[in-house]
């Protein structure tokens, strides 16, 4: 066996136990890896760090920056107040959990978005004589749910990225710029339908488990101290960067021109200053994903893709591409609620395409099914931040947690499996 084959898949396992234990940070196992790489000149120094300035991580960048001088807006704030005049019964309450903090994971992280929206919420649930515990589920799956969901913020580059990942090991077909999130939406609606209808009636009714967990939860609604122009300039400039990242491609202009733009202009005209545009960019995500972008090329060039694709074929090998986007859904959904989403999506995404090259199927469905199915965990306290801190919060027990969430689990698995093949053709 080649040394470089054998070098690239020690690589692989060791990038892959880190992510998916968590006992080094994923940037630095990337960076580890590649640097072994490339030492052993599995890859070349173009390779190890070209990703850096590629477009898909600069476009990531760029949007990061929109988002940090979108959240000195008082955004949360307006998003926080139609919490408060959600005044109704249980169906408009669970409507606020659910969907406001769906929309809040695309400025902010999905704990903080629950954190936000909880005391709201339960303040109006007490005035209505609902039950604390029958909202702090619902509002952990529409965060867990909203994650990445959108393409905003640096989501707005991941079709880019898994673009990129398919090619490195020879896949040629290519994500659009709404694909990853219609793939997913409707398992979303079907679940936030089925937690309306049914589901909150699963939850028990009692006071909240620890909910010292909720003080200084208001952090992130500060009044803005902008103006109420400049505010409104940054509205402008975020929902017209939106709008030419979706026709960008039809129109002949580069993406990463349109966001490199947008990030510019929220400089120039003083919305941010230096030191917070670099802290609003997440280096740790932007680290990780350039160099496992290089590990993927590593895996391409020394034929590791593969060999670790061959262990798929008795899937894959069947030629149909509607069984292998089922049973990697499947799978992912079990695996994410033991683990991190994003690490095995890093890690399972350039495997399985590699798969779908060597049988020669498309690998557009089944990077939509890992996509979709890694972003549904929430069934137990080690599925996701946002679970664990429903978990304890909400004072729930593992029987109480997957009452409520195996149905949710099993409803978007089946609208998934037939929505993905079904939204695959349309776009091929």
């Amino acid at each position: 066996m080649d040394m470089g084959l054998i070098i690239t898949i020690v690589a692989f396992i060791f990038v892959a136990l880190c992510l998916l234990t968590g006992k080094i940070p994923g940037s630095v196992a990337c960076g580890t890896a590649v640097l072994v790489l490339w030492m052993c000149n599995v890859i070349t120094s173009e390779e190890a760090f070209a990703n850096f300035v590629s477009s898909s991580i600069v476009v990531m960048v760029c949007m990061m920056i929109l988002i940090g001088a979108l959240l000195k807006t008082d955004i949360l704030n307006i998003i926080a107040g139609w919490v408060r005049k959600s005044k109704g019964g249980v169906m408009i309450l669970l409507v606020a959990t659910m969907v406001v903090p769906f929309f809040l994971c695309q400025f902010i992280g999905g704990v903080t978005a629950m954190i936000t929206v909880i005391p709201l919420a339960i303040a109006l649930a007490a005035e209505a004589g609902i039950a604390p515990t029958v909202l702090v589920l619902p509002a952990s799956v529409g965060a867990q749910a909203g994650l990445l969901a959108l393409p905003i913020g640096g989501a707005a580059a991941m079709y880019m990225v898994k673009n990129q990942m398919m090619e490195a090991v020879g896949c040629t077909e290519t994500l659009g710029f709404w694909d990853l999130c219609l793939a997913r939406m409707p398992g979303t609606i079907a679940v936030f339908l089925f937690v309306l209808l049914v589901g909150w009636k699963l939850l028990p009714q009692r006071e909240l488990g620890k909910s010292d967990m909720l003080e200084n939860s208001d952090r992130a609604l500060k009044k803005s101290t902008l103006s109420k122009g400049k505010q409104y300039t940054i509205y402008v400039i975020f929902i017209a960067t939106m709008v030419m990242l979706s026709i960008c491609n039809n129109l002949g202009i580069s993406n990463m021109l349109v966001a490199m733009t947008a990030a510019i202009l929220v400089m120039l005209l003083g919305f941010l200053n230096e030191r917070e545009m670099f802290a609003s960019i997440n280096w740790s995500l932007i680290f990780m994903m350039s160099f496992m972008l290089s590990i993927a090329t590593a895996l391409g060039n020394s034929g590791a893709s593969e060999l670790l694709a061959g262990l798929l074929s008795p899937v894959y090998g069947s030629g149909n591409v509607v069984l292998a986007a089922g049973a990697t859904f499947v799978f992912c959904a079990v695996l994410t609620q033991f683990m991190d989403n994003t690490a095995l999506i890093n890690i399972l995404t350039p495997i399985c395409v590699a798969a779908c090259v060597q049988n020669g199927i498309s690998a557009i469905p089944v990077v939509l099914a890992i996509d979709a199915s890694c972003l549904i965990s929430f069934s137990t306290p080690m599925a996701s931040p946002s679970s664990l801190v429903a978990y304890q919060l909400g004072g729930y027990s593992m029987k109480e947690m997957l009452k409520f969430n195996v149905p949710l689990i099993l409803i978007s698995s089946i609208v998934s499996i037939i929505w993905i093949p079904i939204y695959s053709g349309l776009i091929r």
